[in-house]
């Protein structure tokens, strides 16, 4: 497994996020990301990314954590198409895991495409369990499945 270094990001990441973005067929606007990562956004989401220990040091993949009440919101996890399957997603998850314990939440849920076969395994794979199905979540008209954990996580848990 391939080890980064995990940290906060902030608005020197930027480049990397948009890198990292470049290829999705959905993205967050860049002025909305700029807003987050903004020193006074007063938004409620974090930025964490992976990072390689190389003196570089690129952006590996990076994850959003965002609140609903008492509950964290995984908002977007994502990997750098270079690295998938090196253990990136898994450690960033963990990260959004211990932030979220951090700010006194109880649960970490999130929406992920029906079609996401690989996605859907890593979040099983940490004890998040499927709740619910919501028809025609994305542009595209795709569903998604609401998966949820209680917090903490724990890395390498069958479904």
């Amino acid at each position: 497994m391939f080890v980064p270094e995990i940290n906060f990001l902030t608005l020197n990441d930027l480049p990397g996020i948009l890198r990292i973005n470049a290829g999705l067929s959905w993205s967050w606007p860049e002025e909305v990301i700029k807003s987050d990562l903004g020193q006074d956004s007063g938004t409620e989401t974090t930025y964490i990314g992976a990072f390689a220990t190389t003196p570089e040091a690129p952006l590996l993949g990076y994850a959003v954590l965002g609140r609903e009440k008492r509950s964290g919101v995984l908002m977007a996890l994502l990997v750098d198409k270079h690295f998938h399957r090196k253990g990136i997603g898994s450690q960033l998850l963990l990260a959004v895991s211990d932030c979220a314990e951090y700010l006194n939440m109880r649960r970490l849920m999130l929406r992920v495409r029906k079609s996401n076969i690989a996605a859907i395994a890593l979040y099983s794979s940490m004890k998040f369990k499927s709740e619910k199905i919501r028809q025609g979540y994305y542009s595209n008209g795709e569903d998604a499945i609401v998966m949820s954990a209680k917090l903490p996580l724990v890395q390498g848990v069958r479904p």
